[in-house]
Formats: structure tokens, sequence, C-alpha cells
């Protein structure tokens, strides 16, 4: 009897450690919120829908341009790029030129993929908040899950409790021969029972609070407990929402249908801008380049040249003629880039006549793409209706099932009672007793049970009517 004492006290002091870790509902969701790897996976899906926007505004209002380096190498004959003269000797080459090109129109294929991806974008944001919503659901039920849990330990330990002093009763009505020695044993036989209830109910709240650790993305040996909730008394005399208010608030307040009628928008526009692809595009070009040959050379200066030129007639005497003649050198790497500089620009129309079928593969792609969109509405839409039906039809189940086992549970008190007086005077034995507090911990559990299935439905629904999951 001492070492069950010693586990209720353990149990008490265990109970007063975790009240310094308690998170509330709305810190766990919260953090969450934060460190969830599903919800923060998600968020990159935002970041791609962003980068793709940004990128169709960059096709449509910047140009493109590259700039071209290249150097070329000849070994023993070259041919000078500038005068096609042909040079024996190695010789080097570098070419320098920067390429621009802007598209000013083709058949409104950028505008449109513009708009669809910006569509696209929004889309991704509503389904982020789905991603969202899907894990305060999944969180608020192991939470509850993890109360229940807690409430099921308490009533155990009463149990417990209830069985010992059970234990000092039996003891003294044995004594006195008012029960027979089979009953001691059958009491004792209880409360190693108690206390395996005890343990499996407190294996039962770890477990439920490791749950939703995994959520939260916590150390799984991080010390780790819920706050209870301040629930005020359970009152079911309320009329239900109408379903088809309910639906229409859902479609309003929640982005599931929204997400999916965004991107069936979308899939238009990808329609108009693989259309926009049979026309013809105009764009402007422009070429800014130079040149360098090793081999180029240039006039640095002239020098006197006395040549003969002939004779004289009749005495051959020799004609002499004294000309100028240049003095060339290397030309410089910077002299000849300025020298060789040229640019051009021009218009370039581009009419697609064959493009191996990939355009109107890619316009029966879009269309498919169309219908694959009709059917996510749709499937999105049926599916909120059926979770509607489904939480509405589940809150009056629960509401119906706590008052059946509020009912019940005050009908096993007033027979425990009974039946309590009955076993201090001897007058039934442990058995008996026993029966009756199996009843009122059956009565216990399954109220403690249906209240918090209420609680869940009851969240459920509102959070359907208005987007907002509270307690």
């Amino acid at each position: 009897m001492k070492k069950i004492a010693l586990h209720i006290i353990l149990c008490c002091i265990f109970t007063q450690l975790s009240a310094q870790e308690k998170w509330s509902f709305e810190e766990c969701v919260a953090y969450a919120l934060d460190n969830n790897l599903n919800v923060s996976q998600s968020k990159l899906n935002i970041e791609y829908a962003k980068n793709n926007v940004l990128q169709n505004k960059m096709n449509i209002y910047t140009p493109n341009i590259n700039v071209n380096v290249v150097e070329g190498f000849n070994f023993a004959n070259s041919v000078d790029p500038l005068t096609y003269q042909f040079i024996q000797q190695s010789t080097n080459s570098t070419t320098l030129g920067m390429f621009i090109d802007f598209t000013l129109f083709q058949g409104l294929n950028r505008m449109m993929n513009l708009k669809a991806s910006a569509l696209e974008l929004t889309a991704t944001q509503l389904e982020q908040m789905e991603m969202e919503n899907s894990t305060k659901l999944i969180l608020a039920n192991h939470y509850l899950n993890a109360l229940l849990a807690k409430e099921a330990l308490q009533i155990a330990q009463e149990q417990q409790i209830l069985t010992l002093n059970q234990y000092t009763n039996t003891i003294e009505l044995v004594k006195v021969g008012e029960l027979a020695k089979g009953d001691q044993y059958e009491v004792e036989a209880q409360i190693a029972n108690d206390e395996v209830n005890v343990v499996t109910a407190e294996n039962t709240l770890q477990n439920a609070l490791n749950q939703i650790k995994f959520v939260l993305q916590l150390d799984p040996f991080q010390a780790f407990d819920i706050e209870e909730l301040k629930m005020q008394e359970i009152t079911m005399d309320g009329q239900l929402t109408d379903i088809g208010i309910l639906a229409e608030n859902a479609a309003t307040a929640l982005p599931n249908v929204k997400s999916a009628e965004l991107r069936q928008k979308a899939a238009l526009y990808k329609l108009k801008a693989a259309k926009g692809s049979l026309s013809p595009s105009i764009s402007v070009s422009g070429y800014l380049g130079s040149n360098y040959f090793s081999a180029a050379q240039r006039q640095v200066g002239e020098t006197m040249v006395t040549s003969p030129i002939g004779f004289v007639s009749g005495s051959n005497d020799i004609v002499i003629s004294n000309f100028q003649q240049p003095i060339f050198g290397d030309k410089s790497f910077g002299m000849q880039v300025g020298d060789n500089l040229n640019q051009n620009i021009r218009i370039n129309l581009n009419i697609p006549l064959f493009g191996k079928w990939q355009r109107m593969i890619a316009i029966d792609n879009a269309k498919l793409g169309i219908l694959q969109s009709d059917f996510e509405v749709k499937t999105k839409q049926n599916s909120l209706n059926q979770d509607i039906f489904t939480a509405q039809t589940s809150l009056n189940a629960a509401a119906k099932q706590f008052n059946a086992n509020k009912k019940n549970l005050e009908a096993a008190s007033v027979a425990f009672s009974y039946a309590e007086e009955k076993f201090n005077f001897g007058i039934i034995n442990t058995y008996e007793f026993e029966a009756a507090k199996n009843r009122l911990l059956t009565a216990q559990i399954g109220l403690a049970q249906s209240k918090f299935e209420y609680l869940f439905r009851e969240a459920i629904v509102r959070f359907y009517e208005t987007g907002e999951l509270t307690f």
C-alpha cells in the first residue's frame, strides 16, 4: 500500500513540475505555423510563384542583353579580317560584341503569361492558408486528445484512491466477520488493476503530448505540457446553423475553393498565351562591336626614297625620282577597338509557319489544363460540402451523446453512492461494490470522451462558419 501511495505522490509531483512548461492552444498554433516542416515547405511554393511573376514581368519590359568576347589563334598563315590580305605568320584576333534584342509584339503571349502567373501566385498564397488551416485542425484534435488523456488519468487516480479507501473498509469488515476473506483478495486484485490503469493512462497522456510535439517539431525529450481550456458549462440548447448558410459562409471564409477558382482563371490565360504563340512577332535588335588583329599595321612615319624610274632617250642617262615612302608599325589594341567600332539596328519580323507541331500541342495541353482546373474546382467544392455536412452531422451526434452520457453519469453516481453506503454496512459484498464502481468509471470516461468530442466538432463547425479555429 505504501508503494501505491508513493506512486500517487509522484504523479502529483510530476503534475506540478509539468505545470511550469504548459502551452496554450494559441501558443501551439503560433509556434506550429512558424516551425512545422509541412507549413515551412509549402511557403517555398509562394517564393517560386513570386519568381515566376517577376520573370514574366522581365520578359515584357526588359530586353535581352549579351556581351560576347571571342579570342582566336591562327598558326602559320592568316587572313587580315579588315583588309582580307593573306599573311604568312601566326596571329591572334579578338572580337568584342554586345547584342541587344527587345520584343515589341508577340501575340500578347507574354502578357497572358503574366496575368496567369499573378493569379497562380494568389492561388498559391491561398493554398498556403489551406495548409495552415489543416495544421490547425490536426493540432486541435491532438490538443483535445491530450486534454482527454489528462482527464482520464485524473479519473484513474481518483478510482485508485477509492479502491484504497475500499480496501481499508474491507479489512475492518473482514475482521468483524461482515465480509469473507475472499473479498479482501478481490479488493487487492482491484488495487493492482487500478495501478495498471493509472500507468496506461499516463502512457496515453504522454503519447498524446508527443503527437503535439511532433506537429510543433519540438525535441521529443523536451519537457512539455498544455494548459487546460477555460470552458464554461456546455449547453446545447442553441439551434444548429442551416447547412446551406454554413456552406456559403465556408466558401467565403475559407481558401479551399477560391484557390481552385483562381487556377481555373489562370488556365484560361495560359490558353490565350498558347494561341498567341501562333501570331507573328516583331522585335528590335542592335549590335555594337569591334575587333583586334595582332598583325594589323598603321603608318607611323615617312622616309625619302630615291629610286631610278627610267632612262633618258638617246643618252641613256638614268632618271631618278624622289618620293615619300610610308613607314608602318604595329597597331595597338585600343586603337584598333576604336577604329574598328561598328554598330547596327534591325527591325525583325518573325512569322511562325511550322514548328514541329509544338505550338499546336501546347494549345491542346492548355485546353486540357482548363478541363483539369474545372474538375479541381468541382472536386474541392464537393469535398468542402461533404466536410461541412459531416461536421454538422457529427456535431449533432456529439451533442446527443454528451447529453446521454451526462444522464448516465448522474445515474451511475447515485448508484455508486448507494452501493458505497451499503458496502460500508456490510450489506453487499466486494464484487457488487466493484461492479457499481466500474459503472461509475465507465460513465466518467464516457462523459469525458463525449465532452471533448463535442468541443472538437463545435470548433470545426465554427471554423467553417467564420474561418477561425477557437475553443
